[in-house]
């Protein structure tokens, strides 16, 4: 009897071991990169990993947590994604439920990082965003995969030619390099510095900005190529410049307005208005604002007309004006025994007298209606005046 008992314990000791060393085998076979591609779902996934520079760490060390107690719970609730694929109840794109914790990145990572090698001459302080709670995901979701899925890309369920030619082709640096625009939100919600020097060092400056004629010159860099300043500049516009309620382009005032501004030129002094980069200098007086400058303006306006519309614009109610003054704030209409109507840029209807809210985008109200009734309209009105014609008694 005893001698059963003994066997029988021998027995089930062995069968007990021969299933945890055959699960823990299993556990790791089924945990390497090769496991993850027989799934044909999976190949995108796949392919950008191997076309990444995270293709020489396994995929569990970044979707798993360390330890093989993890591994094998992480194994345990997986069944369920087995039975999803082989019965075809996945859903498609792939998609991860839950972001990757910071505590996996750092099993290789360090926080103490505070260059990039991706680009240089860039201060990124790794330890005072972990210390802020900014995850690491949030700016590098796309490095091992190029964020496919949010692409779009891994919809159609045929993914035959997904190979490491292909990832390769999808991971473009603008997917899985974090973008100065993500960084610009983020600091801006969470009212953090967005200037310049605060992460770039001094070498980033093109050397054109280097020349000491470049404060005089730089508009008429500018008018040639306005995209490659906003190469850099793009990322902070002046505020409500987007928000912006024009005048309906019914409306003829609003029509000559806007024609003031469609010229070749218009371009870089409606981008010197708008981008506060541009407005932080332009809003201070130039040097040729001096003491002659009432008796000499006219003559250079006459010659360029477009660099006085960079901070000047005919009408007030545009936001991002780095100055509000229009040549009608000094120069108001004279036109007592004179035949305005006739030079008068828009037509008025005949015998005209009230005087409407869309007239003082050109005009100044103190002065005009000195002699002239005034109409007070509800702003929200303005994108589609309505022209009154009242006699004059």
């Amino acid at each position: 009897m005893k001698e059963k008992i003994l066997k029988f314990t021998i027995i089930a000791m062995g069968v007990s071991l021969f299933a945890i060393i055959a699960f823990i085998g299993v556990t790791y076979a089924t945990s390497t990169p090769k496991f993850c591609a027989t799934c044909h779902i999976m190949k995108p996934e796949v392919a950008t990993w191997e076309a990444s520079s995270h293709s020489q760490v396994d995929c569990v060390t970044c979707h798993v947590d360390p330890g093989m107690t993890n591994a094998l719970k992480h194994k345990v609730e997986a069944t369920k994604e087995l039975y999803n694929y082989v019965t075809k109840n996945y859903e498609l794109p792939i998609r991860m439920t839950e972001e990757i914790p910071d505590d996996r990145c750092l099993q290789c990572h360090s926080t103490d990082r505070q260059v990039s090698p991706s680009y240089p001459g860039l201060y990124i302080p790794h330890e005072r965003h972990n210390e802020k709670g900014v995850a690491c995901v949030k700016c590098h979701q796309g490095v091992a995969h190029g964020n496919i899925a949010s692409r779009g890309m891994t919809m159609g369920g045929d993914f035959s030619e997904w190979d490491k030619a292909a990832g390769t082709k999808v991971m473009d640096p603008q997917f899985t390099l974090p973008e100065m625009e993500l960084c610009m939100d983020c600091h801006g919600r969470r009212g953090v510095t967005v200037a310049c020097e605060a992460c770039h060092s001094g070498n980033m400056m093109p050397d054109t900005h280097r020349e000491k004629s470049f404060k005089l010159n730089h508009g008429q860099q500018a008018k040639k190529d306005i995209n490659y300043c906003d190469t850099c500049h793009s990322y902070i516009k002046a505020p409500g410049v987007t928000s912006n309620q024009m005048p309906d382009e019914e409306d003829p005032v609003a029509r000559y307005l806007a024609s003031m501004q469609t010229g070749s030129d218009s371009d870089y002094t409606d981008y010197a208005k708008t981008n506060e980069y541009c407005v932080d200098c332009h809003k201070k007086r130039p040097v040729t604002h001096d003491d002659n400058w009432p008796f000499e303006h006219g003559k250079r306006a006459e010659q360029d007309e477009q660099k006085c519309l960079v901070c000047h614009s005919p009408r007030r109610d545009i936001k991002g004006t780095t100055q509000k003054a229009a040549c009608s704030s000094c120069h108001p209409s004279i036109h007592k025994n004179r035949p305005w109507r006739v030079s008068h840029p828009i037509e008025i209807p005949p015998r005209y007298a009230v005087l409407e809210p869309r007239c003082f985008q050109c005009h100044v109200k103190d002065t005009c209606s000195g002699c002239h009734r005034t109409k007070d309209v509800d702003s929200k009105k303005l994108s589609k005046p309505k022209i009154t014609v009242t006699p004059v008694q």
